[in-house]
């Protein structure tokens, strides 16, 4: 293993899942040999190699923090191709028109280009000491007013790039549940069904009253969107552009705004009563408030996102993956609403 090159960066998050993420998206297990699939991407998309790989992170793709040979630092993301369809150029297009605004937007660099079996991404490393913690009044008024910032600014262009749409809007009638974002999750296993049922009722809701369409970002939580006390110094994640009706948007991201997985300190459930204030500072931020009907939309839209969550907590309690908290999870939070 060619540690001067940060494959033991790699072995180590490998180590950390029981998941078959980096044989599914490289074709391979072996560190040594995915970060030579980084080195011939950045070669062939940036036209000059690696120095090394500086960090690592897993979840839905594959995210590589890298030094280039001539010294610059950047990011590659490896996609998934089943989840990543046509929407990749227009998301890059949104992620490079709000930086040209000003937004704290890391700029795309090169094309997308093939990696192993995914596609793959470059953007320059946006430096950010930025701690988040969604909790505090003022960080979540923060955050609920940089989401209409960012649908402000992105929405413009909605007709003019092609952009995938947010669950269950993308979804055939058939299919309750999107593609799992981590491979580990098994969405159908026994026990779940009072879930299911719970995402069906919100689903119903959705497709019946409908809204406004907007360019948003569906993750826009605390791991994603960094702040400096209450200001956002970083937006991350541009795989999670999406169009969807504004009021599903925000009800959506009301759910889980809070929440940084690669944080045990970091409690990740926002109360009742945080969920309903992150709706009206959104509504402050935007200068006047939902109707009565987007309001359903967004309360349908957050039970149909804390049901997703919780289908994955489901997944990972049968299996023995990750220890839950029953008093204190998405599971609970979904029993607790009416």
């Amino acid at each position: 293993m060619k540690d001067g090159r940060g494959d033991v960066v790699v072995a180590s998050a490998i180590g950390e899942w029981r998941s078959s993420l980096e044989a599914v998206l490289f074709g391979t297990t072996d560190s040594a040999e995915i970060v030579d699939l980084v080195n011939a991407f950045c070669e062939g998309a940036l036209g000059i190699g690696i120095d090394r790989v500086t960090f690592y992170k897993r979840g839905v793709g594959a995210v590589f923090g890298v030094s280039l040979a001539d010294g610059r630092r950047a990011v590659i993301k490896v996609h998934r191709a089943d989840l990543t369809d046509v929407g990749l150029d227009g998301m890059r297009a949104v992620q490079r028109r709000l930086a040209e605004r000003g937004l704290p937007v890391p700029r795309p660099l090169g094309a997308p280009r093939a990696l192993g079996n995914g596609i793959a991404a470059a953007e320059e490393m946006l430096e950010s000491a930025g701690t988040s913690d969604g909790h505090t009044e003022g960080g979540r008024r923060a955050l609920a007013a940089g989401l209409w910032t960012f649908v402000e600014a992105a929405t413009p262009m909605l007709e003019s790039v092609r952009l995938p749409s947010a669950p269950p809007y993308n979804l055939p009638r058939t299919q309750l549940w999107p593609t799992p974002h981590d491979l580990r999750f098994d969405l159908t296993l026994a026990g779940g069904e009072w879930i299911d049922e719970r995402a069906e009722d919100a689903r119903v809701t959705l497709e019946r009253v409908g809204g406004e369409m907007v360019v948003g970002h569906a993750d826009w939580r605390v791991e994603n969107v960094r702040l400096d006390r209450t200001q956002i110094v970083a937006i991350f994640d541009w795989d999670s552009v999406c169009i969807a009706p504004e009021a599903a948007l925000v009800g959506a991201n009301s759910a889980d705004f809070t929440s940084d997985w690669s944080d045990p300190a970091v409690d990740p459930y926002p109360s009742h009563d945080e969920m309903s204030a992150f709706v009206r500072e959104y509504e402050t931020a935007r200068g006047h408030s939902f109707t009565s009907e987007e309001r359903e939309v967004a309360e349908a839209a957050r039970l149909y996102r804390l049901a997703y969550i919780a289908r994955c907590e489901h997944s990972d309690t049968v299996l023995d993956l990750i220890p839950s908290d029953p008093d204190h999870s998405s599971t609970a939070l979904l029993r607790s609403m009416t």
